[in-house]
């Protein structure tokens, strides 16, 4: 075929399609015979029905164990989440410990040393070191 009759073809297949949906859609849903209304009428009656017996009865096992993992895996959750906060906060106190802890370390070795504190505060003190 050619490339013209291709998409020839191709435009009535999509108005052929395109009529098909329309007149599905078009059909009126909510006029149903009353064979049709007695036996959805019958299957939702049993449908409930079946739905009483089983909420009276006592939950199965598979269902108790359902819950619990529900439950507990919801608790795993919040306690994970808990401790990774735990562990931030505690991360964040340890570096700032460090931190101080290596800063007094700083203060001691500077006091006690034998060179004079203005010695040490002047500009070109630190330049004259690497020199």
């Amino acid at each position: 075929m050619k490339p013209s009759q291709d998409s020839a073809s191709h435009a009535g297949a999509d108005d052929k399609l395109k009529h098909s949906v329309t007149t599905i859609l078009d059909q009126p849903g909510n006029q149903l015979s009353a064979a049709q209304q007695q036996r959805l009428y019958q299957a939702r009656e049993l449908a409930l029905a079946r739905f009483d017996v089983r909420a009276s009865e006592a939950p199965r096992l598979r269902e108790r164990l359902a819950l619990w993992l529900q439950r507990h895996t919801q608790g795993l959750r919040r306690s994970v989440l808990a401790l990774s906060f735990a562990m931030m906060a505690g991360t964040g106190l340890w570096l700032m410990e460090g931190l101080l802890v290596e800063e007094e370390a700083v203060d001691a070795a500077i006091l006690a040393h034998e060179l004079p504190l203005e010695m040490l505060m002047e500009p070109h003190f630190s330049g004259s070191l690497h020199d």
